[in-house]
């Protein structure tokens, strides 16, 4: 495909998530509070026992799949489809191999980042799809990865503004629970201003379903683009 072409597709990912998203937002509605309510546990946790450890075995048997298993109700929109709420579990039949998943790209990434920070960015955009993999075609962790890297050879710098828009959101965005203090006892306290809750709920509501959107419709079309000589199949790990 020719680099224009390229552009253009890439364009259409936020045109089309945007499309989905203002035709799909009654139903992703629920979807979205009930997973902002089952992440706001882990600061009720932090906050009950003066320890973001406390927290730590929640985020990772609840928050971690749920974050994970919510790509599928993504997917599904970008498919044509509509939200749906048991979407948002699907990565519970393959808890393990979701969470592995999950903490591999984490490290991995993480990895990069300190090394150099690019190395950290282009392996995000390689196998930032792996997550997708498991909770859609329920990939082995190994295929998982390896479906990832094959679908996003020679399009990473069209996901990545994408990854930046994101990033920023996440960055900037206010948030309407705030966590400081030392790690062994830190202070979790609200902010119910007016200006913040509003932006909270720009960021919570719009920008960032908006986003996942967009990737939503770059992995389905890049799924179903040409196929490689070999894809991974479905295999249990």
């Amino acid at each position: 495909m020719e680099e224009f072409e390229k552009d253009k597709a890439a364009l259409a990912w936020l045109s089309g998530a945007w499309d989905d998203y203002v035709g799909g937002f009654l139903p992703l509605l629920p979807v979205l509070l009930v997973q902002t309510a089952v992440s706001s546990g882990s600061f009720f946790l932090m906050d009950r026992y003066h320890s973001l450890l406390a927290a730590v075995p929640y985020i990772l048997l609840v928050v971690t799949p749920v974050s994970t298993g919510a790509a599928m109700v993504y997917i599904n929109m970008a498919r044509g489809g509509k939200a749906r709420l048991p979407d948002l579990f699907s990565a519970f039949p393959v808890y393990h191999r979701a969470l592995a998943v999950s903490l591999w790209l984490g490290c991995l990434t993480l990895g990069g980042t300190l090394a150099l920070v690019l190395p950290g960015l282009i392996i995000h955009l390689t196998y930032c799809f792996s997550e997708y993999a498991v909770v859609d075609r329920r990939t082995g962790i190994k295929a998982s990865f390896a479906l990832s890297r094959i679908i996003t050879d020679g399009w990473k710098s069209r996901l990545f503004p994408i990854f930046l828009l994101t990033l920023l959101v996440n960055m900037f965005a206010p948030d309407i629970v705030a966590v400081t203090g030392p790690f062994k006892n830190p202070d979790v306290s609200l902010n119910l201003k007016p200006w913040n809750l509003a932006g909270a709920a720009l960021k919570t509501l719009v920008f960032l379903p908006w986003l996942s959107l967009a990737m939503a419709r770059a992995y389905e079309f890049l799924l179903t683009g040409p196929k490689p000589a070999e894809e991974p199949q479905p295999a249990d790990a």
